[in-house]
């Protein structure tokens, strides 16, 4: 009995170093497959596998050390995944589903501007790029469990910009290929949770549904902690944004799917934050423009909600810079809170039919400033009541601005603005009125002189009604804002701006020469 017992443990030894040996001998021939098939199913990226470890017990697979690289920029490569274990989903075997397991450990991801621009200018659709086949060619069966733990993402570019980075990253999406089915529902649980920029928290908990077509659904809860804005500012500036503090947090839900499309802000807060935004010549189709357009399209789109239950600001500094003025001028707005309540640019069941909108700030510094606003949604558009004053704005902060449209400056000044806009069905109605008080033109010279007789000419030719009062040298101008919007549907952002800018240099210069065409 000990001899033949020695026998069975001596053949049961060889038979696990033959099986040892032969696994071995077929981990390379199949690394070699596995990354020439991922290649040929992936378009626009390339992988190269370390090694590869297969085992037959577990029927499973190990990925060591493998890179992503993109075609046209392979330096850096995109991705470097130390561990990706693939292996049978047991539980879902039981129950006759034959799905996969997919762990990625520790995987690092590199991103920059070339990457991203690539990207975005591939019109393949995502899902015809040949990720899932790639998947495929890793294991033979359809992943139904996805798990990133620790991960790392990095977006950097040339300069001085600091790199926006998540670390910490952890991701779980359970039953993708819904062999769980539930109807008319998001089958897929998902969860994420990373630190961002080292400080900030953000967690994404919901659900999706990867099946949908034409593309993928997810519906999820998303909160974010303590992120410092400048942080940001490699991807920001892309759209001629500069930060420069700022503190955001905000929670809230994402709708994304192919029958419904939303975004909700239960709660969000900025707090000093230091904003600024330079128009350019080159903005027409840079990023910029681009992202104003869809911007506006997406609330003009009756099929997406976008919601603001409640937002505030406080304790910031927000500027606009015109470059395409001459001279280039600035105008900026300190000490600013501003609070939104159930503001929606759509009319839903569940939602409060009126949104409003208060701020306060000092306008260059010195003008205090006022707006109160209500927004009613419909299905064809949204109405809304907006009442703006700025009162005893110090005149020589803004003397770049009467350079630009008027050729003049001044040497002192207060400048105040008055204005109240209605919009009921597509139907505008409203008044602008700029008043000037103690305002002296800045040169004494001839030349001066004259531009002042033609600025105080111009203002008492204008079109509006002149009140003027000697005592207090003071001059006032009012213009009505009547008539329909070209486009009901027309963004309220682009309303109020577009009125305000015209309104305003019509009252203030009429027919001075040198204005620019914004102006006239």
């Amino acid at each position: 009995m000990r001899r033949n017992l020695r026998w069975t443990l001596g053949a049961l030894a060889l038979l696990i170093v033959v099986l040892v040996v032969a696994v071995r001998a077929i981990d390379e021939p199949l690394r070699r497959r596995v990354e020439s098939g991922m290649n040929q199913a992936l378009k626009g990226y390339k992988v190269e596998l370390g090694r590869l470890h297969f085992n037959p017990i577990g029927f499973s697979i190990d990925l060591v050390d493998w890179v992503i690289v993109q075609e046209n920029n392979p330096d850096p490569p995109v991705a470097f995944v130390p561990k990706l274990h693939a292996s049978l989903q047991w539980g879902e075997l039981v129950r006759g589903h034959v799905v996969a397991d997919f762990r990625i450990d520790r995987p690092k991801v590199n991103l920059d501007f070339r990457h991203v621009k690539k990207e975005a200018e591939d019109k393949t659709p995502v899902k015809e790029r040949g990720w899932q086949e790639a998947a495929r060619a890793i294991y033979p069966f359809k992943v139904n469990v996805l798990r990133v733990e620790d991960g790392e993402v990095t977006y950097t570019e040339k300069g001085p910009l600091q790199p926006v980075h998540l670390t910490g990253v952890r991701f779980t999406a359970s039953n993708i290929r819904n062999v769980r089915s539930r109807a008319q529902t998001y089958p897929s649980e998902i969860h994420l949770a990373a630190t961002l920029q080292d400080t900030a928290q953000i967690r994404v908990d919901g659900n999706a549904d990867f099946l949908a077509e034409p593309h993928a659904g997810v519906k999820t809860m998303f909160d974010l902690e303590g992120l410092g804005l400048a942080y940001l500012q490699p991807i920001l500036h892309h759209w001629d944004v500069t930060v420069r503090s700022g503190t955001l947090s905000a929670k809230g839900e994402v709708e994304y799917a192919p029958t419904a499309k939303a975004v909700v802000l239960s709660d969000a807060s900025l707090d000093r934050a230091d904003l600024e935004y330079v128009k350019r010549r080159e903005t027409q189709g840079t990023p910029t423009e681009q992202a104003t357009t869809a911007a506006t399209k997406v609330t003009q789109q009756p099929s997406v909600l976008v919601k603001a239950e409640q937002a505030r600001v406080e304790r910031s500094r927000v500027s606009y810079v015109d470059e395409t003025a001459d001279p280039p001028y600035r105008l900026f707005l300190t000490d600013l809170d501003l609070t939104v309540k159930n503001f929606s640019n759509l009319r839903t069941p569940d939602s409060e039919a009126v949104g409003t909108v208060d701020l306060r700030a000092k306008f260059q510094g010195s003008g205090d400033t006022q707006v109160h606003a209500i927004f009613r949604p419909k299905e064809d558009g949204t109405d809304f009541d907006i009442a703006l004053r700025i009162e005893n704005t110090d005149m020589r902060a803004m003397n770049d601005l009467w350079l630009a449209y008027g050729k003049f400056d001044v040497a002192q000044g207060r400048f105040s603005l008055f204005t109240e806009i209605s919009v009921r069905d597509g139907q505008m109605d409203g008044y602008v009125k700029p008043i000037f008080d103690e305002l002296k033109i800045g040169s004494p010279d001839n030349e001066r002189k004259g531009v002042g007789q033609k600025i105080y000419e111009g203002i008492l030719g204008g079109v509006a009604t002149i009140l003027k009062n000697p005592p207090r040298k003071e001059v006032a101008t009012e213009t009505r804002l009547s008539g329909r919007l070209d486009n009901p549907q027309t963004s309220i952002w682009q309303v109020f701006t577009g009125l305000i800018q015209n309104a305003f240099f019509k009252a203030i210069l009429p027919g001075l020469k040198g204005q620019s065409p914004a102006a006239r």
